[in-house]
């Protein structure tokens, strides 16, 4: 008695999977009308069916889905891998962080720009102004006769 319950307990995941399963449901529904064709063929043919070429082709498919839908049935599911996912991400949130960190600290130790400009801003090294791609606040806090615009 205690072993046909121990038989119906183990069972159970196997016929949730079954029942859960889209997968397998489809390799098994491939396999019964593979099977259906394979009879229709047999039944139509007789003796001429060791020959049939459509025939062993069904045959073939059906096997293969029987198998495919097997394989699935007993492939117990893989854990998720949550503790290295959580560490990949640490180490590279870490990295980008120490990155970030140098380069905003290897930028202040660069030496003072011998024409008065920054690194940052867009002037030449010799502080004649703005480059040519850059806009410039002409006439915004300079003297009236500082601009390189003539008068109207």
């Amino acid at each position: 008695m205690a072993k046909k319950t121990k038989q119906a307990k183990s069972a159970i995941p196997y016929v949730r999977r079954l029942a859960e399963d889209e997968y397998i449901q489809a390799q098994l529904r491939n396999a019964a009308g593979r099977l259906r064709d394979a009879y229709v063929r047999t039944r139509r043919q007789r003796g001429r069916a060791a020959e049939d070429k459509k025939l062993y082709d069904n045959l073939r498919d059906a096997a293969t889905s029987m198998r495919k839908a097997a394989s699935r049935l007993q492939r117990k599911r893989q854990p998720k891998r949550r503790g290295r996912k959580i560490a990949a991400v640490a180490a590279a949130g870490g990295g980008a962080a120490l990155l970030i960190r140098r380069r905003s600290k290897g930028q202040s130790d660069l030496p003072p720009d011998p024409g008065g400009g920054s690194y940052d801003n867009a002037t030449s090294s010799t502080g004649d102004g703005p480059s040519a791609g850059t806009p410039s606040a002409e006439g915004v806090g300079e003297a009236p006769g500082n601009s390189t615009e003539p008068p109207r």
